[in-house]
């Protein structure tokens, strides 16, 4: 296993943290309740601290992405490496599909086990989802569930950020035009 850096930065939503190896992203970490909580998180495998000035260059290239991201801006992640080594393979095929649905859209539990060869594991896409390491980059936010349903998001805020990180995309799986963070 490679040598693990980190570092934490501000964003529209707040003081967020990313994670990563020689061989990519190891997570995201959205805003904690304080700013000590998200490095203690983005930290928790001994990661050692970088300041963000500090930052290899494609790093600050993620940095920015998920800052416009969390502003509103559409963000396109497809290029991003992410060292995946924590995950199983299942968990990795899943990552791997949701990546290809796009700003804007939306895929179910289902659809997504479907597509990856696993019909009828809707539960595994949602035990997979709740374990993904690089929320908005691994865009869980965008699985539902079957007729609209939201389902979970184990990101800090539960489905309440869930919600809001659609809306950024502009889409309302209730119908509602929730604000939060704005």
């Amino acid at each position: 296993m490679f040598k693990e850096w980190a570092s934490h930065f501000d964003t529209p939503i707040g003081r967020c943290g990313l994670a990563w190896t020689e061989a990519g992203l190891t997570g995201v970490q959205l805003p904690e309740a304080d700013a000590e909580q998200t490095v203690a998180r983005i930290t928790r495998h001994g990661a050692e601290l970088m300041k963000e000035a500090d930052v290899p260059p494609e790093i600050a290239e993620v940095i920015a992405a998920l800052k416009a991201f969390l502003a509103g801006d559409p963000t396109d992640f497809d290029g991003q490496r992410l060292d995946m080594a924590r995950h199983s393979a299942f968990e990795r095929a899943a990552y791997d599909a949701l990546r290809k649905v796009p700003w804007g859209q939306t895929v179910t539990y289902g659809d997504l086990a479907s597509a990856i060869g696993r019909p009828g594991g809707a539960q595994a896409i949602g035990t997979a989802m709740g374990r993904n390491s690089w929320p908005v980059i691994v865009p869980c936010h965008r699985v539902l569930g079957a007729n609209g349903w939201l389902g979970g998001f184990s990101a800090p805020g539960g489905t309440l950020t869930k919600k809001a990180l659609l809306a950024r995309e502009g889409v309302y799986p209730d119908g509602g035009q929730l604000k939060l963070f704005e």
